[in-house]
């Protein structure tokens, strides 16, 4: 007999699932549901194909262009960094069937970089170093926080991206001390941040996670 996960999309003969612990209903013992689910992964490969096929075009297209007509001024990389921000967006977030975990954190250091990008193209003034970068790093922090609030059960599979958010958290002070960043609240208030998350992390886990905890940062 099948059983099926309504918050998976998976199927399996136990009678709760293997990834989220929750209890299934019955489904019929047939594979009458697999070949629908070989057309949605179709669907879906063609799709993120697709986007890639788009995006190479635009960008070798781009680069023609200035190449041809301006090549003293590289313009194209106003195109490039939107348009690979982009395709990481469409085949990742949204095609994928990635963590969601994993999701954030690549949303977060892309879209970091896409706007570095178009910070020294237009002149270095560097606000996305003073201001954005630490603002996106502290609000996905935030967003994993939340979700692993509300789903304590999963919280063994969240370690890993808080851990990386965390490290990331701190990111920003680097960047101040190595002269990079010149404005210091920014990057003081996500260092902050990232240190109460990982406090919060050890003091309120429970003993199995807080020892994988002090493993991964070696207390």
């Amino acid at each position: 007999m099948q059983h099926y996960c309504n918050n998976c999309n998976t199927y399996t003969k136990q009678q709760y699932c293997p990834l989220c612990k929750n209890k299934l209903s019955q489904k019929s013992g047939d594979n009458e549901y697999y070949p629908i689910y070989e057309t949605k992964v179709k669907r879906r490969r063609f799709a993120q194909r697709l986007v890639l096929f788009v995006a190479i075009f635009i960008v070798s297209t781009s680069i023609l262009i200035n190449l041809l007509t301006n090549p003293d001024k590289l313009w194209f990389l106003y195109v490039l960094s939107p348009v690979l921000y982009s395709l990481l967006t469409i085949n990742h977030t949204i095609l994928s069937r990635a963590h969601i975990g994993s999701k954030v954190v690549l949303q977060v250091i892309a879209l970091s970089v896409m706007l570095f990008i178009l910070d020294a193209a237009s002149g270095s003034s560097k606000w996305s170093i003073h201001y954005v970068i630490p603002f996106l790093v502290t609000l996905a922090t935030l967003l994993v926080t939340i979700i692993v609030l509300r789903k304590p059960m999963k919280w063994r599979e969240y370690i890993g991206y808080m851990t990386t958010m965390v490290i990331l958290g701190f990111l920003p002070v680097i960047l101040f001390l190595s002269s990079w960043s010149t404005v210091l609240w920014p990057s003081a208030a996500t260092a902050l941040y990232a240190l109460m998350t990982l406090i919060g992390m050890v003091l309120f886990s429970e003993k199995t996670m807080k020892n994988e905890i002090v493993r991964r940062f070696h207390f």
